[in-house]
This record gives structure tokens, C-alpha cells and sequence, in this order.
């Protein structure tokens, strides 16, 4: 069993935890009051200058990617899927975005939190393009999931965020949880 599997809200919180240290700063440092947009593969406020961003890209975004909290479970249950004979590919979007450092910590990420792999691909727009091999998809973006579903013969899974909670397509099968996604993986084994 080949599973391709996101890294962003899809094994960890990542946009729960940024959304936070966006709100810190946009309150703190910057002394304003911005909404934060919480669909951007960033949080951060639309009002900030190209400077105020790149300044918490640097020093919050890059500096907290290893602190970072794993979804419930989901070091265990890939833990579990390895030892059931899976091969797991991690796919990201990751080191995509200038000064975006992500895509080289990645994998001490991983280490640190015990979650084995035998792949990993960094900036990966597109996703879709890399699944030809792989018998399941697992990621939280309604875009990445539309296209695998529309393009390739995995089996799309859906990881449920506040960001795509309203989306429907029944190519795709949505799960709130690592424990629902080891059950449905097993079973189909």
C-alpha cells in the first residue's frame, strides 16, 4: 500500500498554531488590530506591509517550525501503518514561499516527532502530478484533493479543518481523525 500524505493540518496544526503566533504579533509588535486570514497557507493579516510579513515569516513562521503540534494520534497511527507494510510518502507544499524554510527542516520535524517515512517532497504545487504510483491521498486542501481526485486513481482522503468543513465531493472521503483514516486504510489492506 503506496499513501501520499500532506504535512500541513493534515499531521499537524499548523495554521491553528501560526494563526496564534499571528495574532501575537499583529497585537504586540505591531500594535494593531488586523483581522487574520486564516485561508492563507501563512496566517497573517491582508493589512500587513511586504516588510511586516517578511519580518514574521523570519522571525516566527522559520523560528517555530519544529514546535509545531502534531495532530492527535497521527505519529502513532503512520507508526502503525509502517509497521503494516505502507509506504509512506510525505508531500508538501513546504519551501515554496521566499525566505520559507520549511522544506529544509522538514525532516528533523519528523524525527523529533517520531513519524517514520520513506519519502519526502518538498515543493510540491500541484500535487496531483507526483500521485501516479500511489494507491491513497491523504491532505486538508480542497484544491490539492479536487485535483487528485479528478486526475489520478488514488483514493483521495480528506483530513476535516475549519478551512474546508463546508466542502463536498463524493470522490473524496473526509475524516476527522488519524484513528478514522488507520481504520479505513486497514480495512481496505
Amino acid at each position: 500500500m503506496k499513501i501520499a500524505i500532506d504535512i500541513d493540518n493534515t499531521i499537524c496544526k499548523t495554521t491553528e498554531f501560526y494563526g496564534e503566533l499571528a495574532v501575537l504579533y499583529d497585537r504586540e509588535i505591531l500594535r494593531k488590530n488586523n483581522k487574520i486570514d486564516y485561508t492563507k497557507g501563512i496566517p497573517r493579516s491582508d493589512s500587513w506591509s511586504k516588510e511586516e510579513l517578511k519580518y514574521f515569516i523570519s522571525n516566527y513562521y522559520n523560528k517555530n517550525l519544529l514546535n509545531i503540534p502534531v495532530i492527535e494520534k497521527a505519529p502513532y497511527y503512520i507508526r502503525m501503518l509502517k509497521k503494516n507494510g505502507a509506504q509512506i510518502t510525505f508531500i508538501t507544499n513546504r519551501g515554496n514561499k521566499e525566505d520559507d524554510i520549511a522544506g529544509e527542516i522538514t525532516p528533523e520535524y519528523l524525527a523529533i516527532n517520531n513519524i517514520p517515512y520513506d519519502e519526502l517532497i518538498t515543493k510540491a504545487n500541484e500535487k496531483y502530478k507526483y500521485l501516479e504510483d500511489y494507491d491513497y491521498f491523504i491532505d486538508d486542501s480542497i484544491k490539492e484533493c479536487t485535483l487528485a481526485a479528478s486526475n489520478t486513481k488514488c483514493r483521495v482522503i480528506m483530513m476535516n479543518t475549519p478551512q474546508n468543513s463546508d466542502f463536498s465531493d463524493n470522490r473524496i472521503l473526509k475524516v476527522g481523525s488519524w484513528e478514522e483514516i488507520y481504520i479505513i486504510l486497514m480495512g481496505e489492506k
